[in-house]
């Protein structure tokens, strides 16, 4: 696969490659299970024309089929024993002693880490295996992080009913739709400098 710039405006991915596309996002792993995400998918056009100026312009916004915005967790939802870490466990159906040793561990481990930013990082995990995913039914797309998160959010918040009580931009949002450019020369560093085999 390689990041799309240039997308056809008049094909549109089909509902049921969407769906495939979103639900590689929605079965991604996550460190703890935890799923630090959601995902919000935007065909609607007239509000991808009012998102493209937070997005610098980038054409990818409005000529693509459609964009998903990542949104992540914020911090608070993982510090200390929360509901939302304490139903994340016990779907889990263990016994409640395993239930409490695992929240414990969860606990430990997240206390030391700034957990708003662990969550974004989560993310990209999603986004890889959409991005894989789309590649996967010949659909292009094209992850952008050149966006300003809270013009984004503004506009989110004035027209849709997404409550961020709880959640932040992620630092991406991707494209999807069928490439309308020729496929670029691929540049990457050799075996040698990249991979150390012991």
């Amino acid at each position: 696969r390689f990041a799309c710039k240039k997308f056809d405006p008049t094909r549109s991915v089909s509902k049921e490659d969407k769906a495939f596309i979103l639900e590689a996002g929605r079965l991604s792993p996550s460190s703890f299970g935890l799923e630090p995400w959601k995902f919000v998918a935007i065909s609607n056009k007239a509000l991808r024309e009012q998102l493209k100026p937070h997005c610098w312009g980038q054409p990818q916004i409005t000529d693509s089929s459609f964009i998903v915005v990542i949104l992540s967790r914020l911090g608070h939802n993982f510090r200390g024993k929360t509901d939302y870490v304490a139903e994340k466990i016990a779907r889990r159906k263990l016994p409640q002693e395993m239930q409490d040793a695992y929240a414990e561990r969860v606990t430990v481990h997240l206390s030391a880490e700034e957990t708003t930013q662990w969550a974004k990082r989560q993310c990209y995990i999603a986004l890889s295996n959409m991005l894989n995913a789309a590649q996967s039914l010949g659909i292009s797309s094209c992850p952008i992080e050149g966006f300003y998160p809270e013009e984004v959010k503004a506009v989110l918040e004035k027209e849709t009913n997404i409550d961020f009580k709880d959640f932040d931009i992620s630092g991406a949002i991707c494209a999807f739709g069928y490439s309308a450019m020729e496929r670029p020369e691929k540049f990457r560093s050799s075996k040698e400098e990249v991979i150390i085999e012991i």
